[in-house]
């Protein structure tokens, strides 16, 4: 398990972190379910754990299908990951798990069905290697290696098994630097949090600015429907994306549109709006790669407009929403955040937090990332200041998963090139 295994305070969350290949291009997703000791298994009624694991898997398209799933050995040995289909499942399982009675012989199985293996916490331990045989991946935390220079050692070790590496833990850019000089095959955690960039590196060209100005107008409470309008008119590809959109079966608007003005009144504001925002993102950086970072954006924004909601400040749910929108400009730009926002009204709030500085919405952003490391004594610490609990984030997080799914299902439209 890729994650910090702090327990939560009550309840359980549930973590989804990106994982890349080696060329930083989308391999899949790493989900992994946390609990207070103090609760009941989450896994204990079959009925109730299949629809729970299946309530939790990735459902963005067939590109995003391999999910590796840490289960606890107990929950192995009870074939809990049978209660999910095998294809694109990986069952991410501790080293010393193989000391329980009948495990090895359980995911044997399990790999018979089809079922792929991921051992997690590898310390090439002899006593496991019944379990290390029959991985596919192989999981070392390169944060627990990486500074005595212990990592590339591990790697080199696990790839002798002949499965894949997946070196995790990776917060930052340097850190993924390491691991992949170190010859791991996969790259797992939010190491494009900080990439300390120089101004100047690259430069805006004039559609990224127009999109990141048009994205600053939807944040606005007061959003002019008519100005927006006029701004969509303008830019081909994004207008015909939107009428694909509206004339899809899951939006089902249900009647044929002559003008973009008529599209935005016909569809509604809530859901239009989440679209635009999501595919000005996509289309700010159109490669696999930048397109993976946009899915959480949309996802850090979907989460922050709800915790407001729950926090009862309501006035806070915009600035928020654009706060999280715009928390990977620096990794989807390749630019220092100050560089990206420096022709962009955004509110010197936001623009503070996103550089790293102190301001208001400093310690929101804190949140998201506390939630995404699964530290949970600071989530909870942060969200005791806003009269919340760690089973309201819980919720927040996932129903911020569920509609970046959605919205990202809908991008599958085939797409005109960029002028």
């Amino acid at each position: 398990m890729m994650t910090d295994r702090k327990t939560c305070a009550q309840g359980f969350v549930v973590t989804r972190q990106p994982v890349f290949d080696r060329k930083l291009e989308p391999w899949g997703t790493e989900i992994c379910f946390a609990q207070s000791e103090l609760e009941e298994p989450l896994f204990s009624e079959e009925s109730t754990a299949g629809l729970l694991l299946e309530s939790y898997l990735p459902q963005r398209g067939v590109q995003h299908e391999r999910t590796l799933m840490y289960f606890p050995a107990q929950a192995v040995l009870e074939n809990v990951p049978r209660l999910i289909w095998p294809d694109g499942l990986v069952v991410e399982v501790d080293e010393q798990a193989a000391r329980a009675p009948g495990l090895v012989e359980v995911v044997a199985e399990l790999k018979r069905s089809g079922y792929g293996l991921a051992v997690s916490g590898w310390r090439n331990d002899p006593a496991c290697a019944g379990l290390t045989l029959q991985a596919d991946v192989i999981c070392v935390e390169a944060g627990e290696t990486g500074a005595s220079g212990a990592l590339p050692g591990l790697v080199a070790a696990a790839r002798a098994t002949g499965a894949k590496v997946l070196a995790g833990g990776l917060m930052n850019w340097e850190s993924m630097l390491h691991a992949r000089a170190a010859k791991a095959d996969m790259l797992q955690g939010f190491f494009f949090h900080h990439m300390n960039l120089r101004p100047g590196v690259r430069s805006m060209t004039a559609t990224q600015l127009s999109r990141l100005r048009l994205l600053e107008c939807l944040g606005k409470p007061d959003a002019d429907f008519n100005a927006l309008a006029r701004l969509v008119e303008v830019d081909a590809p994004l207008a015909y994306r939107l009428l694909v959109f509206l004339n899809s079966a899951g939006f089902g608007l249900g009647r044929k549109v002559d003008s973009i003005s008529q599209a935005i009144v016909l569809a509604g504001w809530q859901p239009l709006q989440k679209w635009l925002e999501t595919i000005l993102m996509v289309q700010l950086a159109p490669s696999p790669r930048h397109q993976e970072l946009c899915y959480y954006a949309a996802q850090r924004a979907g989460f922050l407009k709800r915790v407001a909601r729950v926090a009862r400040q309501e006035r806070l749910v915009p600035p928020l929403a654009l706060l999280g929108l715009f928390s990977y400009l620096e990794a989807i730009l390749e630019m220092p955040p100050a560089q990206a926002l420096e022709q962009v009204p955004v509110d010197d709030g936001i623009r503070l937090a996103l550089c790293g500085r102190k301001s208001p919405y400093s310690p929101w952003l804190a949140l998201v990332r506390a939630m995404e490391r699964a530290d949970w004594d600071e989530a909870v610490r942060l969200a005791a200041g806003i009269g919340l609990c760690l089973t309201d984030l819980s919720r927040c997080y996932r129903e911020s998963f569920v509609e970046a799914d959605a919205l990202f299902r809908a991008l599958s439209a085939p797409e005109p090139a960029l002028a």
